[in-house]
């Protein structure tokens, strides 16, 4: 081999080993440029803090919000044609008068950092959490705002826990089950924290059997938020609680926080 080939050759396993160099370096500290690239647990920080920095935009005294858990959307998804993914969802739902859910959802678009980028348009809201995630929000029915916060597919590494386990005042949703002379047959947990600290919980618990229509005896002195036969919401001090009836049970939120 001549010396000119041999410079050829040493010369291409170099820059070989420097594209190879560059590449690694790139996968170990460049930001993602897809979602694809990123997993649902890199994903969930971002859902929770979006649903934080949302309930943070509300007025306290006009409304009341319920906070749900991780839910995940179908049993898969593709992040490429060879691979299986996984989406989930989070969902704060703001309960408020009839007839005000398009300037809740103005106040939110309005009050939310300026790097949401949000917009409201035919009172859909959407906006932009950052690592991909997306939020969107609408009216559900009337009184009632929904707030989702979506990962889009991404690859599973690790179980999601749809509640959280630990302690909270159970006072306030027991309070309406002793009421309605029901025992609770689950009780949940959701939380997350506050963008100005502290944590945004609510208390979860279902029973059954449910009735035909909520009992006056639940309504109260200063009124509700929304006051329907198959739902009620109202303000208990710094509690937000809401009452409803799905299917043949009941579901009784407390929520505190933000």
């Amino acid at each position: 081999m001549g010396r000119v080939k041999r410079w050829i050759v040493v010369a291409t396993v170099a820059w070989g080993v420097v594209i190879a160099a560059l590449g690694y370096y790139s996968l170990r500290n460049d930001p993602p440029t897809a979602r694809e690239q990123t997993t649902i647990a890199e994903a969930l920080p971002y859902v929770d803090a979006a649903l934080g920095d949302v309930a943070s935009t509300l007025d306290a005294n006009a409304s009341v919000t319920a906070l749900g858990g991780y839910n995940r959307l179908g049993n898969s998804c593709r992040v490429t044609v060879a691979r299986e993914g996984a989406r989930y969802e989070r969902v704060l739902t703001v309960y408020t008068k009839e007839g005000s859910e398009t300037a809740v959802l103005e106040r939110i678009r309005d009050a939310l950092p300026e790097r949401y980028k949000a917009g409201l348009s035919h009172n859909v809201l959407s906006a932009d959490a950052g690592e991909f995630v997306s939020v969107r929000g609408g009216v559900a029915s009337p009184g009632q705002v929904r707030v989702a916060a979506d990962t889009g597919c991404r690859p599973m590494t690790h179980r999601v826990e749809e509640s959280q386990s630990g302690s909270a005042d159970r006072a306030p949703a027991q309070a309406v089950l002793d009421a309605l002379k029901l025992t609770a047959a689950r009780w949940q947990i959701y939380q997350l924290a506050c963008p100005a600290g502290g944590t945004l919980t609510t208390v979860e618990a279902d029973a059954d059997p449910a009735p035909a229509a909520l009992p006056d005896t639940l309504r109260p002195a200063s009124g509700a938020v929304v006051d329907k036969p198959d739902r009620l919401a109202f303000r208990s001090g710094s509690t937000g609680v809401t009452v409803r009836i799905a299917d043949k049970s009941v579901v009784v939120t407390a929520t505190t926080g933000c």
